[in-house]
């Protein structure tokens, strides 16, 4: 973030334009809306502001720039046509620590000027650092067309009703709640549609409930189980996305990736509660006392987990603890590794003339140890067969399978960092995998699917067909595998 944005309070604030064109005059149009006291410095006026000037709307300094101009000023606008004026205007901002803005020229300005959406008292501003003026114009006409026309009247009927909701409800966490609900119901939706009258009597209404719900003990909290999808931000569910961004707490595991976490509110707590197969990691049951606990005092906890919940998510542990202490949940189902993964790497995971069923196991305790996978019965099986958390074993799970059975020529394929920047796919026969993702320097997170699915993705040149969109967030070049993979010719991105 190379500028912070701030929105200014510039009411009778002195601030100096210097130029006298067009663009000058849009900038003072600006200034003088904002409530600022303008001063206009240039050798001669166009009509514009020969108008403002004689309406005694601005004040008028004729010449040459001169650098006492900015004696008192809070900041100035560099709009001539003129290169080094504007250059000696910012140099002189910057030797007196005021603001400059020099208009099409990022590097000079101290600050910059957004384009602007104004439903006051709501204000957007939108802004691409200076480098692309017209990209930023395009989006404000896109919000634009999104935004309520009435944007401006809710924020301001809101207002109206902060002294009430503030001395009925007692703590922030409590407020902070009756407003996502109400802002987010009936009484916004009554005032959006212009029927100020009915928002007024619904809003009343949510207002004696809250407040009669948190007299006694808070039993406000509520945990949200989402499921976070296999890495893409783009993945996430529209109901996942819009209860991360309502939630005080994001309980989070370490594969949900920043890009999704940046959607919670900026007030909203990041706990890591991950789990690291060689390193630290937070326990299941620690997991369920912190999300109880959390619940329990009133908090609304997105629990955001990687895929979904209920497939090797330990969701349904979660959603065990929350029933016995008495607490409401709702579980948010996300797009599974398996589906998300596959699809990126162009491999359907059923196909109606290779394989009728999918099965998706974990090989995470393919050792044997306390492993009650029917390794037996799927090596028998000839359908598609999706392996979580197998990276550690894969040799073993490989092994397994084709000792009890499963063809030692079975395509497989290894999907690490699936549907993301990272992503890479190495693929082979299935007694080859563990040397191949070993080559590869394969690591964690990565899914193994084994099947003649996978012939599929080769057949259809999924990697080096100009026409297939990738999934949002990558685009990566293509190189074959240096390895023989003994006919099979599933590609490897790097």
């Amino acid at each position: 973030m190379n500028h912070l944005p701030l929105f200014a309070n510039l009411a009778q604030q002195p601030c100096l334009v210097v130029g006298g064109g067009e663009v000058a005059a849009r900038k003072v149009d600006r200034l003088l809306k904002a409530g600022a006291r303008v001063t206009i410095n240039a050798p001669e006026l166009g009509a514009k502001l020969q108008a403002r000037v004689a309406a005694g709307s601005v004040r008028y300094q004729a010449g040459e720039f001169d650098p006492a101009l900015l004696a008192g000023q809070l900041l100035v606008i560099a709009a001539t046509s003129e290169r080094e004026t504007n250059r000696s205007v910012a140099a002189a901002a910057a030797a007196r620590r005021c603001l400059c803005n020099v208009v099409d020229d990022g590097e000079l300005s101290s600050f910059i000027m957004p384009s602007v959406i104004d439903r006051s008292p709501v204000l957007i501003a939108i802004s691409s650092n200076g480098t692309a003026p017209v990209l930023s114009r395009l989006l404000r006409q896109r919000i634009e067309d999104w935004l309520p026309s009435r944007i401006g009247a809710l924020a301001s009927w809101a207002g109206s009703w902060r002294e009430r909701v503030r001395t009925r409800l007692r703590t922030h966490t409590e407020r902070a709640h009756f407003w996502q609900d109400a802002l987010d119901g009936q009484p916004a939706e009554l005032l959006l549609g212009g029927n100020p009258t009915a928002a007024d009597a619904a809003m009343a209404t949510a207002l004696d409930t809250s407040a009669a719900a948190t007299a006694g003990p808070n039993t406000r909290g509520i945990a949200w189980l989402v499921g976070a999808g296999p890495g893409d931000p783009g993945l996430i569910t529209r109901r996942g996305l819009q209860l991360l961004q309502r939630a005080d707490v994001v309980m989070h595991d370490r594969l949900v990736p920043d890009d999704i976490l940046e959607f919670a509110r900026r007030d909203a707590r990041l706990v890591p509660v991950g789990k690291h197969p060689h390193g630290p990691s937070t326990s299941q049951d620690e997991i369920n006392a912190q999300l109880v606990e959390r619940v329990r005092r009133g908090e609304r906890v997105c629990r955001l987990k990687g895929g979904d919940p209920y497939i090797f998510g330990r969701g349904a542990e979660e959603v065990a603890a929350l029933v016995a202490a008495g607490l409401p949940y709702q579980v948010i189902p996300g797009v599974t590794a398996a589906n998300g993964c596959a699809a990126a790497a162009g491999i359907p995971l059923t196909h109606r003339k290779i394989s009728g069923a999918v099965t998706i196991v974990t090989g995470h305790s393919a050792d044997g140890q306390q492993d009650d996978t029917n390794w037996a019965a799927l090596a028998r099986c000839r359908h598609t067969l999706v392996v979580y958390m197998g990276v550690y074993r894969l040799v073993e799970v490989s092994a397994r399978l084709i000792e009890l059975g499963r063809a030692p020529d079975t395509p497989a394929a290894i999907i690490e960092n699936g549907t993301t920047g990272r992503q890479r796919i190495v693929g082979g026969r299935l007694d080859e995998m563990g040397r191949l993702a070993a080559a590869a320097g394969i690591q964690p997170p990565a899914l193994l699917i084994i099947g003649n699915v996978i012939d599929v993705a080769d057949k259809l040149d999924w990697f080096t067909s100009t026409n297939l969109p990738a999934p949002s967030g990558y685009s990566q070049p293509v190189e074959q595998l240096e390895e023989p993979d003994n006919g099979k010719n599933l590609r490897s991105i790097p």
